[in-house]
Formats: C-alpha cells, sequence, structure tokens
C-alpha cells in the first residue's frame, strides 16, 4: 500500500526506499496468475496520458484507446490528486505505478481538487468511455495486459524505432552537462524551474526522487532512468560544469525565498515550465517580441517613453505571454497566437504573478505606470 509523503519538503534530491525490481517482480506475479505472461511489466510505470493535468485532451488523440485504457487514463487524473478507490482492479493498478500516493477515500474526495484541465479531460474521458459502451471493472478474470500494450505502442509511435532518441525540449537546460550557464540567463527562470533546472542535473545520473511532484516530472522524460537512491548518490559523478551549475542555480533560487521552491505543495502544475536554448545560439527574430529581453534586463524610461498605449499594453503582456498566460481578450489571443514563442498554458484563475522575476515585475510596472499616464483608462482592448 503506498505511504502518503510529508507535504511541503523543501527542494532537495531525495531517494525512495522501494527498489523499481520489487515493483516489477509484482506486476511479473499478477501477470502469472491471470496468464497474461506477455504483458511486458516494465512499460506500466508512468502516465497513459502524461499531459491530462495541464494540458486539454482532444477527441481524436484519444479515439485510438481501448475503452479499458479510456477508464484507466479518466481514473489516473484521479489517482495524481490522491484518490483511493473502491474498485480493486484500479486500486491494484495504481498501487504498482511509482508516482502514485493514495490519500483520499472515495468520500473524502472533491471533485474541486481537480484544475480546469483536469476537469474537462475528466469530461471528454467519460464521454469517450461511454462512445464505446462503457467498461466494466472488476470482472473475474481481468488483467492489465492491454493498457500495457497501449502504453507500449504510444512510446513507439512517439519515439518510432529510435527509442534513445532524445527531444532537446525536454530539458530546462539541455547543454548544463557541458557548458557553464549564466546569471544572466538563468534570472529569467522561475522559483520553481530553478528547482527543477538544478535536479534535472541529478536526474541525468539516475537519482530517484522522494518528492512526488519532482518523481512526476522526471519520470515523464525518456532519457530518466531513476536507479541511484538518495543515500548512493554522490555528487562525485557530477562534472565541473555541473557542480558549478548546481551552485549557480541553488545559489539563485535560495536567494529568491530562504529554503528555496517548497515542493509537493497542494495544486502544484507542470505548466509553467519552459525550455531554455543556450544564450549563446539563441537570437530572437527581428520583430517577435516589443522586448524581446525583458525577462532578464530592467528596461529604462527611455525605452517605453516612444512607445504608443497600444504598444505599451502589448509591451506589458508580453510579459504574461511569455510565461504562458491564457488571455480573455481576443485582440490579444490573436495577437500572440501569431507569435511563434508563443503556447498558452495557464488560464487567468491558474495563473499567478509569483512566476515572475525581478525583471518582470519591474518592467511591467513601468510599462503600466507609461500606459496610464497616457489614459487614465489604459488601453481598451477588444
Amino acid at each position: 500500500m503506498c505511504v502518503t509523503e510529508e507535504r511541503g519538503i523543501r527542494c532537495r534530491a531525495e531517494g525512495v526506499w522501494a527498489l523499481r525490481a520489487v515493483i516489477f517482480t509484482a506486476v511479473f506475479f499478477i501477470a502469472v496468475l491471470t496468464g497474461t505472461a506477455s504483458a511486458r511489466a516494465e512499460t506500466a510505470y508512468g502516465y497513459i496520458l502524461p499531459d491530462s493535468s495541464w494540458e486539454y485532451l482532444t477527441y481524436e488523440e484519444i479515439s485510438y484507446m481501448p475503452v479499458q485504457a479510456v477508464c484507466y487514463a479518466k481514473n489516473e487524473i484521479y489517482a495524481r490528486n490522491g484518490r483511493t478507490f473502491e474498485s480493486a482492479e484500479l486500486q491494484n493498478y495504481f498501487d504498482q505505478q511509482y508516482w502514485y500516493v493514495g490519500i483520499y477515500s472515495p468520500s473524502e474526495f472533491s471533485e474541486e481538487t481537480l484544475n480546469v484541465y483536469e476537469t474537462a479531460n475528466v469530461a471528454l474521458l467519460s464521454q469517450r468511455e461511454s462512445d464505446l459502451g462503457g467498461y466494466v471493472l472488476d470482472s473475474e478474470y481481468y488483467d492489465y495486459s492491454v493498457v500495457y500494450q497501449y502504453l507500449t505502442d504510444s512510446y513507439n509511435y512517439n519515439y518510432g524505432s529510435d527509442t534513445y532518441y532524445v527531444d532537446p525540449d525536454s530539458y530546462i537546460f539541455y547543454d548544463s552537462d557541458r557548458r557553464y550557464l549564466s546569471s544572466g540567463e538563468i534570472v529569467q527562470l522561475s522559483l520553481q524551474e530553478l528547482c527543477y533546472a538544478r535536479n534535472e542535473i541529478y536526474a541525468r545520473h539516475g537519482r530517484l526522487f522522494q518528492s512526488q511532484e519532482l518523481a512526476g516530472y522526471f519520470e515523464q522524460k525518456n532519457w530518466y532512468w531513476g536507479s541511484v537512491p538518495a543515500e548512493q548518490f554522490s555528487e562525485n559523478v557530477l562534472n565541473e560544469y555541473e557542480a558549478a551549475n548546481v551552485a549557480l542555480l541553488q545559489q539563485e533560487e535560495y536567494a529568491r525565498q530562504s529554503g528555496g521552491y517548497i515542493l509537493d505543495q497542494y495544486g502544484y502544475s507542470y505548466s509553467g515550465i519552459g525550455s531554455y536554448a543556450s544564450a549563446s545560439t539563441y537570437t530572437p527574430a527581428a520583430g517577435d517580441y516589443i522586448f524581446w529581453d525583458s525577462n532578464i534586463r530592467y528596461l529604462t524610461d527611455s525605452d517605453v517613453a516612444g512607445l504608443t498605449l497600444q504598444q505599451l499594453n502589448y509591451a506589458k503582456n508580453e510579459i504574461y505571454a511569455r510565461r504562458g498566460y491564457i488571455f480573455t481578450s481576443q485582440e490579444l489571443r490573436d495577437y500572440f497566437g501569431n507569435k511563434d514563442w508563443y503556447h498558452g498554458t495557464m488560464t487567468p484563475d491558474q495563473f499567478s504573478t509569483s512566476i515572475f522575476n525581478e525583471y518582470e515585475l519591474a518592467n511591467i510596472s513601468l510599462l503600466q505606470q507609461y500606459e496610464y499616464a497616457m489614459n487614465p483608462n489604459g488601453y481598451q482592448a477588444y
């Protein structure tokens, strides 16, 4: 049975006590009992739909899923939020998952704990399950082979025959193991990103994480193979670049907030985690931004004095857009929707200004000051 992890532990890469071999053995034992020895146990230890907590699913992308996988994917969203299950079939399945921590009984669990993406995705998956005739849980001879096969097929579809392909965008800093990061490029990261970028360096070397938040994040990466418990991990495995980058990232993280980012807080999300190209190779295209560097330097009066009312508003909202804010204004949706760099991931009710760094906060204040000095009502976007 899963044990509830302590909430609010500090951001440090800590190891889990249980070895994965024990879990794999358990799955194999189930397979033998149910006559499904062909089911690949190792494919069970991931999410069926990894993005279902921070992206809207579409009917098209779930249309090829077998009904059992649809049912499990729907309940996976509840499981992510700590729900336990009356169904022995579901409870046994999720108990095998490295990321699962059952906290709330069905009667204690509230749908209000789900975010807007999860709520919408539960509804969509429920509709799809109904369209397929529904899945009956806890039948006498149930097994997990269909779900395991779906996970295997999904992996092969996404990565093809090259199971070693690594998408550079799956890292916060793809090259933090081969160059020194600079203060100028890490200052644009949020507190959460600083924590993740630091632990990304440990994750490269197979360190296991006790934090459910970190474990869930890195287990989605096809380059991550967690195998080393914290008590066995040594920082001696880090090269000179990695050691220096860990120190730099931790210094910035702890300077922002005493003790650093607090992991496993209620309602945490991965939607604000970005991927950052090397500063030496990144060249913004002309016209992509009003101020391409408003997240890494303080704007000055001379920078903004010549802007129109509309430009002041767009420059201010550009800072929000860079952080994935989804706009309610159709004008701003259209404007930023035409930018290759824009990826809206957070609705206004999910967005928090705590994601901004000191440059962004100061620049928002400056731009807003000029905007409202020019017109007391500000710019009225349609």
